[in-house]
Order: structure tokens, then sequence, then C-alpha cells
């Protein structure tokens, strides 16, 4: 338990560094991917990806999803799209070969789509090298460029809000 703590605050530390150095420079390109970083329990709506994608002038095949689980079943150590606590580090050292490649891959817009303080989420998020990133919690300002307040389940309302912000801030 006690080096839990020590690694959580190793992370934390981290965590703080990457997001200073970090600031919002607009592409002036069109959106052509998007990533979602949501938790396996309450995920984004599968039907609701494709109306994303629509109001974004994407296709869906363009949306990449990560999820997290807390504990990753045996049955789903290669799975693509999902990862656990396990898969990250000291110093947010990122373990895993999926979490590297979703990290490093430029998106345009990252939507962190969980309504919960996770450290294993705040690190893929805070992390990432997307371009412009969206989320819902609040006391995460540090790790968004856009904060969009609304309930896990709510996505066409989330959808039509992103929508409306991305026309105001001219994004798209």
């Amino acid at each position: 338990m006690f080096l839990n703590g020590l690694k959580a605050k190793s992370i934390l530390r981290k965590l703080k560094k990457e997001t200073e150095s970090r600031s919002y420079t607009p592409s002036g390109r069109q959106i052509r991917r998007i990533g979602i970083l949501q938790e396996n329990a309450k995920p984004f709506d599968i039907k609701r990806i494709e109306q994303l994608a629509h109001v974004l002038g994407i296709k869906p095949k363009d949306v990449e999803v990560l999820s997290y689980v807390p504990k990753l079943p045996k049955d789903q150590k290669n799975d693509p799209g999902v990862y656990s606590e396990k898969g990250i580090g000291w110093n947010a050292t990122l373990k895993t070969i999926i979490l590297k490649e979703f990290v490093a891959k430029d998106f345009d817009i990252l939507l962190s789509y969980y309504a919960e303080d996770r450290l294993p989420l705040q690190v893929v998020s805070g992390l990432s090298k997307a371009t412009f990133k969206v989320g819902l919690i609040k006391d995460e300002q540090s790790f968004q460029d856009l904060v969009i307040t609304t309930a896990i389940g709510e996505e066409t309302l989330f959808i039509n809000e992103l929508e409306k912000y991305l026309q105001i801030l001219k994004i798209s």
C-alpha cells in the first residue's frame, strides 16, 4: 500500500510537468481523426459514435476507442482497445504497446469520456499528443482544452454541445 502511494505521487508529478508545458495551438486543418478514452463499465454509446463522426465530418472508422478496466481478465490481454492499471508504471511510464500507440497518435480531438477521477485515465489523457482535448470533469481542466459538463449516458447532448463549441472556436 505504501508503495502504491509513492507510485501515484510519481505519476502525478510527471503529469503535472507534462501538462504545464502543453499549450493548445490550432492546426488549421480539417478534423481527420478522433480518439475516445472511456471507462469500460460506462462506455460511449456505439450508436452515437456514428452520429459523432457525422457531426465532425469524418468516417466512423476514423474514431478510435480505448477503454480502461480496473482489472484486465486474461482473455482480454491481447484486446487492442482495452488497458488496465498494470499498463502504467512509476513516473507515468507506459508499459504496453496499446497505451504507447494510443498516446502517440496524432488525434485532432481526444474525448476523455469518463466521469470519475481515476489515475489510469488521467495518465492517458494527460500524456496524449492529441491536438485538442475535450473532457467531462471540471477538476481536470489542466488536462483538457475544453470541458463539457454532461452526465455519462447523455451522448446526444454531449455531441450537440461539442459541435456548438467547435463552431464557436472554429475547429473543424
